[in-house]
């Protein structure tokens, strides 16, 4: 018996027509290419324009967890949230939060409810330039944030 060793047919690797490898490497590229010029042509994000006053807010906890709502324009508080209301404001706001602590950003500085047009209601946070369409939730969630608006905090 010989050393050599015998390759059948069976045994040799599959054949990729080259055809085949080029086709597959221009569709990769092509497409990394189109990710990339549609990301650097896209227009940045802008808020629509507002329908009413922008309100600015702040929002403080009570060691006993209830939710201080004051327009920080003039510092007058607007209401008090007890701790299990409104959980979908609360939800919101503490993960706007976490996003501006993890920026190393206060947790205090106001965030600003605006009303847009076509019944588009904005939360916008100008410290991290984080935006939600309260509206995208449904009437009940964006009526949390809405109720805010009746009393601004101005009527003494």
């Amino acid at each position: 018996m010989s050393d050599t060793a015998h390759f059948h047919d069976d045994d040799a690797p599959p054949h990729v027509p080259r055809w085949a490898v080029i086709a597959a490497g221009c569709l990769m590229l092509g497409t990394v290419a189109l990710a990339t010029i549609s990301r650097l042509t896209t227009p940045a994000y802008t808020l629509p324009p507002a329908t009413a006053p922008i309100m600015a807010l702040r929002f403080l906890q009570t060691p006993a967890q209830a939710l201080i709502v004051q327009n920080a324009a003039t510092g007058k508080q607007i209401t008090t949230l007890a701790p299990s209301a409104d959980a979908f404001l609360r939800t919101t706001l503490r993960t706007m939060i976490e996003a501006r602590l993890a920026d190393g950003f206060s947790r205090t500085a106001p965030f600003l409810l605006i009303p847009a047009a076509h019944g588009v209601l904005m939360l916008d946070d100008p410290t991290t330039g984080e935006h939600i369409d309260l509206q995208a939730f449904g009437p009940s969630n964006s009526g949390q944030f809405k109720a805010l608006m009746h009393d601004n905090g101005d009527n003494s």
